[in-house]
């Protein structure tokens, strides 16, 4: 129980206790006018005594309830715990995370950067005002930066202050409540490239690695993963590719490591890549690379390797994307030549090596490959995931929709499936491109 107890008067007064001289009917204690007077008195979940003063009494009443509450619920904070600053508790989170390697460098540079210069200094009690989150939040956007990379920060400050609620030291995520708006982020919908564009870009890259433009055409594989497939990973026999492992920075240094979100699968591979692949191993026999294992200082791994550079070493993605990439994009019309002078090639945001993997999920998507066998193929570890981002490409419904409608109310055939001819609006999926046909050019 959370009890309040007056410290300047005895609470039983002894055989010839005189009366307080301020206070009639009470009798003074050894502490009478010394610090506060009310005192809020209570065992915490580990039966530890602890005590609170206070100078006002309807204070202590008031803490006295919120504590009892508290206890009773289990949302009791120990007050000494939520005395640690921000700054030593995100510290304490990163040195105990068990992220990956890479996960964990970008949560430090996130806590560094953004957390620890703004908001570091405050102790984990202050952080129950939902104000100084929304202050934070609106200072993070007048830098300014985007809505997403706000949101990515959020989340990071948002994973550690759940910790310190688990911990006990705060009574609720103040990142979570209803009076904090986070901005949003515009989701721009995934446009699949054309043929013609496949093939042009495939076309503008270096001789060694167009088979490993039509392996994301033709399997959907990451750009990390592409850097990384192996002999041993193509089954020829039986037409599949299997993603085994990614080339991936561990800070400055290249690892291999396991693809993304650990997931290892196997993809369908059409007989047209199968024959890309072989052409590709005789003109350019694989060579053994030696990488650390998914740690800067990890075991070393060999694997024979189907891509790597002119120099023999595997490609690193900043090169491989400054260069390689970008030429082949000028040689497709996506952006222009370098001007005279300029170091760099035009930015291409939307253009990078993963549209031929969303072009990849677009055509089979047109080729009847159900949601389900589309997340595993893609490495996603929810088919929810895959149809929300790529839902708008599905073969259109409505001519079918309207055409089962007439069927019912005027009973008429269905147009669609009986003339061949479709009612309502066009499938602009249908202009994607097919991966057997970028194989095949």
């Amino acid at each position: 129980m959370a009890n309040v107890y007056d410290r300047w008067h005895k609470s039983r007064a002894s055989k010839g206790d005189q009366q307080c001289p301020e206070h009639k009917g009470k009798v003074a204690s050894s502490e009478h006018g010394v610090g506060k007077r009310w005192q809020v008195r209570y065992r915490d979940p580990a039966g530890e005594q602890r005590k609170e003063n206070f100078e006002r009494k309807a204070d202590a009443d008031r803490r006295a309830a919120e504590l009892q509450s508290s206890l009773d619920i289990g949302t009791y904070v120990d007050p000494t715990a939520a005395k640690v600053t921000l700054e030593s508790f995100a510290r304490q989170w990163l040195a105990s995370n068990s992220a990956g390697p890479t996960t964990g460098i970008r949560y430090e540079g996130v806590v560094r950067n953004h957390i620890e210069g703004r908001l570091g200094h405050h102790e984990l009690r202050a952080l129950n005002q939902p104000s100084l989150i929304r202050a934070w939040i609106k200072e993070l956007q007048e830098v300014p930066l985007a809505a997403s990379t706000i949101l990515g920060v959020g989340d990071v400050l948002s994973a550690i202050l759940d910790a310190a609620v688990d911990d006990g030291r705060m009574p609720r995520n103040p990142c979570k409540v209803k009076t904090v708006k986070w901005p949003t982020a515009p989701k721009k919908p995934v446009v699949p490239w054309t043929r013609e564009r496949v093939v042009a870009v495939i076309e503008g890259l270096p001789d060694r690695f167009q088979a490993g433009g039509k392996v994301g055409i033709g399997c959907g594989l990451r750009q990390g993963e592409i850097f990384a497939l192996a002999v041993d990973s193509i089954d020829f026999k039986g037409g599949w590719i299997h993603v085994n492992q990614q080339i991936r920075f561990v800070g400055k240094t290249m690892v291999f490591a396991l693809p993304k979100g650990q997931r290892i699968r196997s993809v369908p591979m059409s007989r047209g890549l199968a024959l890309a692949l072989k052409a590709h191993m005789k003109a350019f026999p694989p060579v053994e690379v030696t990488l650390p294992w998914d740690e800067a200082d990890g075991d070393p791994k060999t694997l024979r390797l189907l891509f790597v550079d002119p120099r023999g070493n595997a490609y690193n993605r900043s090169v491989f994307n400054q260069g390689d990439w970008k030429r082949a994009l000028v040689h497709a019309g996506v952006i222009p030549p370098r001007t005279t002078g300029s170091q760099y090639f035009q930015a291409a945001p939307e253009d990078g090596m993963h549209a031929l993997r969303h072009t990849y999920a677009s055509a089979q998507l047109e080729g009847g490959t159900n949601i389900k066998a589309l997340a595993v193929y893609l490495g996603h570890s929810d088919p929810g995931f895959t149809l929300r981002t790529y839902t708008h490409l599905m073969p259109s419904s409505e001519g079918r929709s309207r055409d089962a409608a007439d069927a019912f109310l005027l009973g008429t055939a269905a147009t669609t499936g009986t003339t061949g001819e479709t009612q309502g609006t066009a499938d602009l999926a249908s202009e994607a491109v097919c991966p057997q046909c970028a194989l095949a050019a």
